[in-house]
């Protein structure tokens, strides 16, 4: 299994930059069909969503802790649902911090 520990925070622009590794997505849920889900990641790219058989998405936003398989899939390793609102736009503000110069290594 993937190392256990504190997982980058990415969006749809940085989780190539983590192909193959775990990270955490915050997004919205477009649609769940069986074991895979479309969801809206909190810079408006969508990404599918490889779901195990025993994970319940029941809110509109989760977050999916993951291995990125590529720029466009994840394998959802757990969710955590997070309600029925939230700002999408906060969430994207954290991200793109941890990601730059002055964020890095602070929000891993």
């Amino acid at each position: 299994m993937s190392r256990v520990g504190p997982e980058p925070r990415v969006n749809g622009r940085t989780i190539a930059e983590h192909d193959g590794k775990t990270v955490r997505l915050v997004c919205e849920v477009v649609k769940v069909t069986g074991d895979t889900a479309v969801v809206k990641t909190s810079d408006g790219q969508e990404i599918g969503v490889f779901l195990s058989r025993d994970m319940h998405i029941e809110d509109p936003f989760v977050e999916i802790i993951g291995l990125v398989k590529d720029r466009t899939n994840l394998k959802a390793l757990t969710s955590i649902n997070l309600g029925k609102k939230l700002d999408m736009k906060a969430v994207d503000a954290v991200v793109e911090f941890g990601h730059s110069s002055k964020g890095q290594g602070i929000l891993a």
